[in-house]
């Protein structure tokens, strides 16, 4: 069955079922003489002819699939015409073998890199994701030597495609794209940028974030002054998903972060103030360009609170839980922050952890911006319940120790070696305060870690 072609099959079924071509044609809506000639010709069908047929015979969509792909390259030479649209329709019946059997066989010419990269395009914007990463792989393949920007555009797709809540396996994402980042025009590279110091926030990479935010700055600041000093606007060029400026601000908004880590306030302190009032020097009316100055007005007072915080002023603990009260986007956030303080220096927050309980669990929030970048919640969220877990046991619960395990299991499921390491280093501390059936979790979640891609079971690490 596997080496009869579809046209002997059809003529088969004809045959068993006693149908005439014309019954037949008039059940696979195709014109009677038309069918007549497809019998006939020594070439594959068309996809609307090859819908018909399937339908007409009872099948599956998909029954001929494999045998189309290998009838297209035996019958006669390949034609686009005839690839492109099988090509998508096998994206969205998800036969991603039959689109690599198609690859196989184009790879080896150069001419198809363009018409496989416009269709990739086409899936990936459709989201057909794992469609697409197979076409942008292919182009990969035939344009490996030519250090083209569709090559280069097309390592920055699969790496978006790549990222999940997995952070090991962003990180091998991020490697595999930086070095085709700078290849890409500006307003693809600004969004790279972003998305490449997202992975190494969430890996706590803070030198790394720092480099490519200070990028993401000169980068934008020349775009930005260029699109001030153009008289007119060219079509042509490509804009970015956001505002030049918009990059200008998130950077800094970075560099916040990156001094928080340090522990340098001060230099924390004097980034946060270059987000503060935009609109004196954005040239931009827009509603966008107001939600957006909005917006970094905010994250720069809910910083400077924060960083005051950090530095021992707790005075102003009072009003930033106000204030954060007023952001509901932010509380999630501002509680992860808050357990380190409280950590820091000692204090009770048990009335502030009660009055945002229900922000606790782990969750994604949308901000003007969209949806915050996943890896990074889930990151920030597994330090939450190490550092939840350090503040319980501080103040004598037994809870605590349930909810460090929870951060473990947690830290596994997102492959956080960091995290991992430290809540071995705080159930260790603390062992002799757990009880059978906390161990047994503990014993069961033993063979589930993995660290640099090899098994490393807890106790070699805890001793």
């Amino acid at each position: 069955m596997l080496d009869k072609t579809i046209r002997a099959e059809v003529l088969q079924y004809l045959n068993n079922h006693h149908l005439t071509q014309s019954q037949f044609s008039e059940r696979a809506n195709i014109n009677a003489g038309s069918f007549s000639r497809l019998l006939n010709q020594n070439k594959p069908f068309s996809m609307n002819q090859l819908d018909g047929i399937t339908r007409a015979m009872g099948m599956q969509e998909d029954h001929f699939y494999t045998r189309f792909v290998g009838e297209c390259f035996t019958l006669t030479a390949p034609d686009w015409r005839r690839l492109r649209p099988f090509i998508i329709r096998c994206a969205e019946v998800k036969r991603l073998d039959c689109i690599q059997l198609i690859l196989s066989n184009l790879l080896d010419n150069t001419a198809y890199g363009t018409l496989i990269f416009d269709v990739a395009e086409e899936l990936f914007h459709n989201r057909y994701n794992e469609a697409a990463a197979l076409l942008y792989e292919g182009v990969g393949v035939i344009e490996k030597y030519q250090h083209s920007e569709r090559l280069a555009l097309c390592r920055y797709r699969l790496f978006l495609l790549s990222l999940s809540d997995n952070l090991t396996q962003n990180l091998r994402a991020a490697i595999l794209f930086e070095p085709y980042a700078n290849r890409l025009v500006e307003a693809d590279q600004l969004e790279a940028l972003k998305h490449l110091a997202h992975v190494y926030v969430s890996l706590s990479e803070w030198h790394k974030v720092d480099e490519l935010s200070e990028e993401m700055f000169r980068l934008a600041s020349i775009q930005y002054e260029l699109s001030l000093h153009t008289k007119r606007k060219d079509s042509e060029d490509k804009q970015p998903v956001r505002p030049f400026y918009f990059y200008m601000l998130y950077a800094r908004l970075l560099q916040t972060a990156v001094y928080e880590q340090y522990e340098d306030y001060q230099k924390a302190l004097e980034y946060t103030l270059l987000y503060t009032d935009a609109d004196q020097w954005i040239q931009d009316s827009s509603d966008e360009a107001t939600t957006i100055i909005k917006q970094f007005n905010e994250f720069s007072k809910a910083n400077q609170y924060l960083i005051q915080l950090f530095m021992g002023q707790l005075h102003v603990l009072s009003e930033y839980i106000e204030f954060i009260a007023l952001q509901p986007d932010e509380i999630t956030h501002a509680l992860c922050n808050l357990i380190k303080i409280a950590n820091k220096f000692d204090i009770n927050i048990d009335a502030i952890l009660d009055r945002f309980k229900d922000h606790v669990p782990y969750q994604t929030y949308n901000c003007a911006f969209g949806e915050y970048n996943k890896p990074i919640k889930a990151e920030e969220y597994a330090s939450f319940l190490i550092n939840f877990g350090k503040y319980q046991l501080h103040h004598k619960r037994s809870q605590g120790i349930d909810i460090i395990l929870d951060g473990l299991e947690f830290s596994c499921n997102i492959s956080s070696d960091s995290n991992i390491i430290r809540c071995l280093t705080l159930f260790n501390q603390y062992r002799e305060c757990t009880n059978p059936d906390q161990m047994q979790k503990f014993n069961k979640l033993n063979g589930e870690v993995y660290l640099s891609n090899e098994k490393i079971p807890f106790n070699n690490l805890s001793n």
